[in-house]
This record gives structure tokens, sequence and C-alpha cells, in this order.
């Protein structure tokens, strides 16, 4: 299950957030271009631009959260007896959890809503479900790392330094 999730956070999850941050980095400089040195603008940029950001940051967010990369704040919990910090470090991680499910499973829905009513984007006239579609994916991909984390239990030295 780890090699999987090594694979599948690790590797995709991060060359997919790396590749449209790339994408979302490369549109802007060709607006700054475009409309600074050839005075004319590029009408589809900043769609671009916002939806690649869109799914960076939620494909991000679940490859951050699987590397202990996000701000916690831990001075309460490294001074509690070691049982007690496993539990809390449990308790965030479950809360967690139940956040992404009910993340992923209202975008979800509002994802299938927008499919069957044909919602397009304002420049680029495609499906606005696809931008949407970053909202569900990222909330079960925190899932899954929550429920990984879960399992796994907290690190043995350091109570939550490294969640």
């Amino acid at each position: 299950m780890s090699a999987l999730l090594d694979l599948l956070i690790e590797k995709i999850g991060t060359f997919v957030a790396a590749a449209t941050m790339t994408v979302a980095l490369a549109v802007m400089a060709a607006q700054v271009v475009a409309r600074y040195f050839l005075s004319d603008s590029l009408i589809w940029s900043e769609e671009v631009a916002r939806y690649a950001l869109i799914w960076s940051s939620m494909i991000g967010a679940a490859v951050a959260y699987r590397q202990g990369a996000h701000v916690a704040v831990t001075d309460v919990v490294v001074r509690l007896p070691h049982a007690l910090q496993a539990l809390c470090v449990r308790a965030v991680h479950l809360l967690i959890f139940g956040f992404a499910v009910v993340l992923a499973w209202q975008s979800w829905t509002l994802t299938l809503r927008s499919f069957a009513r044909h919602e397009v984007t304002a420049a680029l006239q495609f499906d606005i479900a696809w931008v949407q579609l970053a909202l569900a994916v990222g909330g079960a991909l925190i899932a899954v790392v929550a429920l990984e984390a879960i399992w796994r239990g907290p690190p043995l030295s350091s109570g939550m330094s490294s969640v």
C-alpha cells in the first residue's frame, strides 16, 4: 500500500502539481510579454493560469500533507505524555480525513451537476466541471493520505513535528 501511495502521491502527484504550476507561470509570463511588449492582451491567459493554480494547489496539498510539509503548531502536544501525543496526532488526522471526505463528496456532486448542465468558462468555453474536479481529486487524495497517517500513527521520535 505504501509503495502505491509513493507512486501516486510522491511521483505522479508531485509531477502534476509542478507541471500545472509551470503552466500557470508560463501563461502569466506570456501575458506580461503580450501586454507590455506587443501591446496586446491574451484573453484566455487569466483563466488558464487560475485553473492551473487550482489544480496545482489541490494536488500539491495532498503531496505536502503526506510529506509533513504543512504548518503545524505542536507546542502543547509535544509536552504531553507519549500516549496522549499519539492520540492527539491520530485525532488531528481523523479531523483532516473528515474534512477531506466532505470536500471530495461535495465537490464531486458539484462537478457532476456542472457536467450535466454543460456550464462553460467565460473565455475558453470548456466545461467548468474540469476545474471543479480538482477539488474532488484533491479531497480524495488528502483523505487517502489521512487514512494512511491514522494507520501509521505518529513518528516515534517527536510527536507531531513531522505530521
